[in-house]
């Protein structure tokens, strides 16, 4: 006998029916019918079925391994069989006991209809429950398989910044830090101003790390805190970019579809659905968007921009992710490059996913002229001289240039059809709460 196997490695069956294995984990669940105990062991890798025959154990370990409590850990000693009524088909027979730890009585996490504000208070322990082990599993394998595509296709990782100084996306959605004795220095909204940087060093980019907006919002799609995954690309239109945002999404949800179906099907979605997403995604334009929405009964008017009371409506008219083209310059922030061919509207794009889930990925083609730019933050209300150094990149080696950042949460809360964002991140940040 080797070394501890996991459960996942015994459910995808790779042992033959009787070989010996040796397994450890926490009680999940625990039951007896006459001489036979049922123990479901989870390992972090999955959850699988253990029995126990007093006979086989001996009389002293039965009723021991009986009185412990649930999330007590252990080691097992058994042998693999396949037994189609086992969760999964494969089941261990225990043979032996190794180490234990016994867990105190009365663990909070109850197997039974708890409320919202108690698991999260609880979250440290609710997050050992198996749809949000599947749910962070994917997660992983999310951020693999974007990563994945971003080396095929040569772009290289960089870091940047969790302290600014100026704004990205607003001054109202800023966090403001104590940062020694300087004032106005903020938690970064997105990389934006130094990706710009860093495309005339090494070409095409891309970054996965936290942003924080501090918006208001009490609803299923917002976290103040979340994943962000952008790319910048030099040389880049507004075309190109959406053309790597279908690529990059479908290459993600193919992924999950074709490496952790069951996982996905666990959670609730269909991985057929994933499977079928393939580029490119439909285009429409802002104002198309705006008509559908007026067509249904719902207040808007040109020049607003989409809240969830008008995403939800809209994404009814559409199966997959689709793009909203072209929105107006009142609307997205100093950097974006207005059309020239209709300069109230901005050479700029959305994905918005179906099911009401809403707005995915934002981006477009950047300004890089530099008067422009200039005058764009005059527009804005901004102070140019928090600027100067970003707007120093339109002086030497300019060019056009495209990009966009992607919310994973709110991605993955759409490819897995969950019901709340919360549930995409162990330990979710929203403006209600910051414990545990």
């Amino acid at each position: 006998m080797t070394g501890f196997v996991k459960t996942a490695e015994i459910l995808s069956g790779k042992f033959e029916d009787g070989a010996d294995v040796k397994i450890r984990g926490w009680i999940y669940t625990n039951r007896s019918s006459g001489g036979i105990q049922f123990l479901k062991l989870r390992d972090g890798s999955g959850l699988i079925q253990c029995t126990l025959n007093k006979r086989k154990v001996g009389e002293e370990t039965f009723e021991a391994v009986e009185k412990y409590p649930l999330e007590t850990s252990l080691e097992l000693i058994g042998s693999v069989k396949e037994d189609s009524r086992a969760p999964g088909g494969w089941e261990v027979r225990v043979n032996d006991i190794g180490r234990v730890f016994v867990s105190h009585i009365d663990y909070p996490i109850v197997k039974k209809e708890q409320g919202v504000e108690f698991l999260m208070d609880n979250r440290h322990l609710y997050i050992r429950e198996p749809k949000l082990q599947n749910i962070f599993h994917i997660r992983a394998k999310f951020l693999e398989a974007a990563r994945d595509y971003f080396k095929t296709n040569e772009y290289t990782e960089v870091q940047t910044p969790m302290f600014m100084t100026a704004s990205v996306e607003g001054g109202s959605t800023l966090f403001s830090v104590e940062y020694f004795e300087r004032k106005g220095v903020y938690l970064s909204q997105s990389w934006q101003l130094y990706a710009e940087a860093l495309i005339s060093s090494l070409g095409n980019i891309y970054n996965i790390a936290p942003s924080f907006r501090a918006e208001p919002s009490r609803t299923r799609r917002h976290l103040s805190e979340f994943l962000h995954m952008e790319l910048e690309e030099p040389w880049s239109t507004l075309s190109d970019i959406q053309d790597t945002g279908d690529k990059l999404v479908c290459h993600i949800a193919n992924t999950l579809a074709e490496t952790m179906p069951e996982k996905v099907r666990e959670v609730g979605r269909d991985p057929d659905y994933l499977a079928s997403l393939k580029a490119p995604f439909p285009k429409i334009t802002y104002d198309e968007a705006v008509e559908i929405v007026q067509g249904k009964g719902v207040d808007m008017f040109w020049g607003d921009d989409f809240g969830w009371q008008q995403e939800g409506p809209l994404t009814e008219e559409f199966e997959t992710p689709f793009w909203v083209v072209g929105y107006p310059s009142g609307i997205k922030p100093f950097y974006h490059m207005p059309d020239p061919d209709r300069p109230e509207v901005t050479l700029s794009s959305d994905l918005l996913a179906p099911e009401g889930y809403g707005e995915i990925i934002g981006g477009g083609q950047r300004v890089h002229n530099y008067e422009q730019l200039y005058q764009r933050t005059i527009d804005d209300g901004l102070d140019p001289s928090n600027y100067a150094w970003y707007m120093d990149l339109r002086k030497w080696g300019t060019v056009p240039h495209s990009g966009f950042g992607l919310g994973v949460e709110r991605v993955l809360m759409w490819m897995l059809k969950l019901d709340h964002i919360r549930d995409t991140v162990p330990f979710p940040r929203d403006m209600r709460r910051v414990y545990p």
